[in-house]
């Protein structure tokens, strides 16, 4: 078999990916389950972390089985109207889901912004979180619907493939600058300046009236707390995405470089940026304190789930066994009953019909001074 990039990296590229895919699938499930079923969890900034969830959704369910199979077919489609389709389709999804991170990432820093520095207008925003999320939505479809002409199938050496249509290098540079520009450097440049003002008003403001109340220490504290996560989240996002985007610039401004970097070089990097749907929602779980608990308690449940199927499972062997051992009971007490009157020291009572009839064994009384029978 052919492959298009080096064994080794293909082999460890699929295994990394059998070890993210499940931990993406199931955190991203789990977090957008507790958001929507706790009713502690039901606050403005988890709704904004279950737009993310859905984001990372999208990436494990049809981006991830896709890079997998590139490493083993690298472009290769099949044709048709469902091939056209499905071909931009994917990409699409690809798109939404970088979009829709981002700009959920935004919308969680504004809304500590207001929390902390105009806790009164941000009464306003916590009730208007579905249209929040309805315009991230909205605003990352409206984004990325170029993706739809810009990817498509095209023949190339006798083989159908999914690729990148575009052949206008203006047009090129145009789209992945915009991309880089407004889904990348400036939203995280806008977060940057954002917790910068938080984290002033948060660790450097004086405290008016008593600074030692319990519960005005445990709010700092709780606030504090969360602007780490989020500060933790976001620099996660940027690491994992920052790769991806200095690739695909080079690929458009400086295509020098990357032809001259090894093959294997374009999977690595796109694996990079898959494995921060696997990531964000581990480190929500784990840097929030509900969130946490929650899945502790989940744990608790299946522990206690399994061990009860456990002991289900040995009553219903131990029945099992104890049935047939006294079946092996019964029939060796029967073999005994039969030698014992096959040697005439038992009378036959079953009865046969409504009479009762002895056994049509004779029955001998031994001497003990000789060996002669003498019938009875």
């Amino acid at each position: 078999m052919n492959l298009p990039f080096h064994i080794a990296a293909v082999s460890v590229l699929t295994a990394a990916y059998i070890v993210i895919f499940p931990v993406a699938l199931g955190a991203n499930i789990f977090l957008i389950f507790i958001i929507f079923k706790r009713p502690t969890m039901k606050t403005t900034i988890n709704y904004l972390f279950a737009n993310m969830a859905a984001a990372n959704l999208l990436v494990a369910v049809f981006i991830m089985p896709y890079a997998v199979r590139s490493l083993f077919a690298a472009d290769a489609w099949f044709g048709g109207v469902l091939g056209q389709i499905s071909c931009r389709l994917l990409h699409f999804a690809y798109a939404i889901s970088i979009a829709g991170s981002i700009l959920s990432l935004t919308a969680i820093s504004l809304d500590q912004l207001y929390a902390i520095l105009f806790p009164m207008k941000w009464i306003v925003v916590t009730r208007n979180t579905r249209f929040i999320t309805l315009a991230i939505w909205i605003s990352s479809v409206i984004f990325m619907t170029p993706y739809l002409a810009m990817y498509g199938i095209r023949e190339m050496a006798g083989e159908k493939q999914c690729v990148y249509i575009v052949l206008d290098r203006i047009i090129m540079e145009i789209h992945f600058s915009f991309k880089f520009v407004f889904l990348y450097a400036f939203p995280l440049a806008l977060m940057g300046i954002l917790y910068i003002l938080i984290g002033r008003k948060l660790w450097f403001r004086t405290i008016p009236g008593n600074i030692h109340s319990i519960h005005r220490q445990a709010a700092e504290l709780s606030k504090r707390r969360v602007i780490r996560m989020l500060i933790i989240v976001i620099a996660t996002f940027a690491l994992c995405w920052l790769p991806v985007h200095v690739f695909h610039m080079c690929a458009v401004f400086k295509p020098h470089l990357t032809r001259n970097m090894a093959s294997y070089w374009s999977p690595l990097i796109v694996f990079i940026g898959h494995a921060n749907s696997a990531l964000n929602p581990c480190l929500e779980i784990a840097l929030n304190r509900k969130s946490r608990a929650e899945f502790f308690k989940l744990l608790a449940t299946c522990r206690t789930f399994s061990t009860r199927c456990f002991r289900k499972r040995s009553e219903r062997r131990g029945f099992r066994d104890s049935q047939i051992n006294m079946r092996r009971i019964g029939s060796v007490e029967n073999i005994k009953d039969r030698i014992a009157m096959q040697r005439g020291r038992l009378y036959d009572l079953r009865n046969q019909g409504n009479t009762i009839h002895s056994c049509p064994i004779s029955l001998v009384r031994f001497s003990y001074h000789n060996n002669v029978e003498i019938e009875s």
